[in-house]
């Protein structure tokens, strides 16, 4: 069975089909990246497999689950749960701590453990700067403070809006790193991009136009290390 399998998806705003009859299966374990120009639907994609909004049409299975029809509360406990979020903003509570910002992920999970919070950011190799302030952090710092939080409830799908976008290249080096080292413990990882250089690290690559997944090309360099 599939980590996650997308059936027939439309989205439908008034006249316009930001998804148009998509279909997208992700296995349990693979890295797979989604391409498009502006306007494509890429971020209606990832609003609907992070389970931030719902299709018009079709399904959504999430470990042969359909949760396409789910209530928005049923969603915000599945995204809890199962989905670890990256966003290219970041999303940082200023006022807050890296460490801290990490255990606000853990507070809407379970129970905030300082430690273990701790261990999230010295896996992004940041827990040196676990008392600073957002604001006193470089931007690739803020996003590696951002995947130790999409981290730290362990989920099933770690989902990427274009995780390097705000990012120099040694700071996408680093980030990119990140996600080969979870890619080698089993993480599934969808990544949203516009960067064929991001892109090309995936295993696959998926291409939408229009709303329509228009071309999906499979890495033949990806190398399993």
């Amino acid at each position: 069975m599939s980590l996650l399998e997308v059936k027939n998806v439309s989205k439908i705003y008034g006249p316009l089909k930001a998804l148009d009859n998509v279909d997208l299966t992700v296995e349990n374990g693979e890295w797979v990246a989604i391409m498009g120009p502006s306007g494509s639907g890429k971020s209606t994609m990832m609003n609907i497999i992070g389970c931030m909004d719902k299709p018009t049409m079709g399904e959504v299975l999430l470990d042969g689950a359909d949760i396409s029809k789910e209530s928005n509360k049923a969603l915000t406990a599945i995204r809890r749960d199962k989905i670890g979020l990256i966003f290219q903003q970041f999303h940082l509570v200023n006022y807050l701590t890296a460490v801290e910002n990490v255990m606000v992920s853990q507070y809407y999970h379970s129970m905030p453990d300082e430690k273990e919070a701790l261990e999230a950011l010295e896996r992004v190799g940041l827990k040196d700067r676990a008392k600073h302030l957002p604001s006193q952090l470089s931007g690739g710092e803020q996003q590696r403070v951002c995947i130790a939080r999409a981290l730290i409830n362990h989920p099933e799908i770690v989902l990427a809006d274009e995780p390097t976008g705000n990012l120099d290249e040694a700071n996408e080096n680093i980030v990119l790193d990140i996600f080969k080292q979870l890619h080698r413990e089993g993480t599934t990882l969808i990544v949203v991009t516009h960067d064929p250089e991001v892109a090309e690290e995936a295993q696959s690559t998926v291409v939408l136009e229009h709303g329509r997944l228009v071309k999906e090309i499979i890495n033949e360099n990806f190398k399993e290390d």
